[in-house]
């Protein structure tokens, strides 16, 4: 459940709340600004072009030219995006089916969701599809921000979303932004491989504007990062938890990681883990999975669900969960200890929905680690479903739950007995093979 905009890598204003931790740590001769009157003060492009390109150890193959937008041009630009990557109907779809599963409320107006936060948060973005870089009137203007600006001696804010972006630029010419970032049919991979991008480009931004990264200074930055999440999540108290923590993994999740990284290899690691980045949030959350002992997520087909689905279903969404959204989702229904440890184990995933009319079912089938892997999980939705549907059963509950060894595959919105009748014929219908 990847919500973006495909063409752009997007940088909300957490540098923002990062901001104060480093005011004492650099001071530069004048205060200005990167962006004035709508005009881009070319010499200090240059100047941050020529640091990102020594600190990330790449050189820029290409011109990336800056486009300068309003507030209301840029919130017409990611509308216009929003509509070209989903369009009404399937933004309506993906709502009934995550409500259905119990990831975000019931009648969420998912098109305003984003759009109201992506309006709000976002400062710039690199279109990888236009090769531009798109900057606000206002970068680093703000009564606050002035004043940090003064204190500090150096338009921070400005230049660290510059040095941002135009990483995701070093990305995008050297690695392929735009090739990795469309529908794959595995949200959770995809989501993975752009908190690597964004983990990258933070750490880049800050050893851009300080002059290097250091462990001392690597330590600063994740400290501050995680403290930033919380007030991001109070701030932002309004936007479903499921939409908030995809978006903001790509920020803690891929300031941690790529950390890691960076601590082990240097920044030519960082590049070569382009090459073969993580499959899976589950490798990210566990980067152990990754580094030290290799855990590649099973890749789930499920080829024929004609079965369960007659000619009047329509099929609107087939995707992988993967271990952040399982934990968010068993997170709606019990304690952060207990969504942690039943999604811990997930070995890979596939969600099957299907809408007739207004009425939405779904398969889902998951693959654990370990036979105490998958019997927490199966506990656990047994649970969620007791929550969802109150005390009903027999041949009318709404919903079917059933392990086989290390699997188990979940039914909801049709008649269990319609499920149970059709069911072997899903299992016998699975493929699993090493995700790649």
């Amino acid at each position: 459940m990847v919500f973006q905009i495909k063409q752009d890598c997007k940088t909300p204003l957490l540098p923002r709340l990062l901001l104060f931790l480093f005011l004492l740590l650099e001071a530069g001769c004048a205060p200005y600004l990167v962006v004035s009157g709508g005009i881009v003060n070319r010499d200090k492009v240059q100047e941050i072009k020529r640091d990102v390109s020594a600190l990330r150890g790449l050189a820029f193959k290409a011109e990336v030219p800056i486009e300068i937008k309003s507030k209301a041009e840029m919130g017409r630009h990611l509308e216009a995006e929003l509509q070209r990557e989903y369009g009404d109907e399937k933004l309506e779809s993906l709502s009934l089916v995550y409500a259905k599963l119990g990831l975000i409320p019931k009648g969420l107006d998912l098109k305003k969701v984003l759009l109201d936060f992506y309006t709000a948060q976002v400062a710039a973005f690199y279109d990888p599809k236009a090769k531009k870089l798109v900057l606000p009137e206002d970068l680093g203007g703000g009564m606050l921000v002035g004043a940090v600006q003064l204190l500090a001696q150096r338009d921070i804010v400005g230049e660290m979303v510059l040095a941002h972006e135009l990483t995701h630029a070093l990305q995008d010419q050297h690695f392929s932004l735009d090739q990795r970032l469309g529908p794959s049919g595995n949200d959770d991979k995809t989501l993975a491989f752009r908190a690597v991008a964004e983990g990258d480009a933070t750490l880049s931004g800050f050893g851009t504007v300080f002059g290097g990264m250091d462990n001392r200074l690597l330590t600063q930055v994740n400290q501050a990062v995680q403290t930033s999440m919380g007030q991001a999540r109070s701030s932002l108290s309004n936007v479903p938890e499921a939409i908030l923590e995809e978006l903001l993994f790509q920020y803690y999740g891929g300031v941690s990681f790529v950390s890691r990284m960076l601590d082990k290899a240097g920044w030519l690691g960082i590049n070569l883990l382009y090459d073969s980045p993580p499959l899976s949030t589950e490798q990210m959350l566990h980067p152990e999975k990754y580094l030290d002992q290799p855990d590649r997520p099973t890749h789930v087909d499920l080829k024929d669900l004609s079965p369960l689905f007659s000619s009047g279903w329509k099929e609107i969404e087939n995707n992988v969960l993967g271990e952040l959204m399982v934990r968010v989702l068993f997170r709606q229904f019990f304690s952060e200890e207990e969504a942690t440890i039943m999604a811990q184990g997930w070995d890979g995933d596939r969600l099957v929905a299907f809408r007739r009319g207004d009425e939405v079912a779904f398969v889902w089938a998951t693959v654990w680690d370990s036979e105490k892997d998958t019997g927490e999980f199966l506990r656990g939705y047994q649970q969620i479903l007791s929550k969802k549907y109150g005390d009903s059963k027999g041949a009318d509950a709404p919903a079917y739950v059933e392990q086989r060894d290390h699997r188990v595959v979940v039914v909801e919105g049709l008649a269990q007995t319609h499920i149970k009748d059709h069911i072997e014929k899903i299992w016998q219908g699975m493929e699993l093979k090493e995700e790649l």
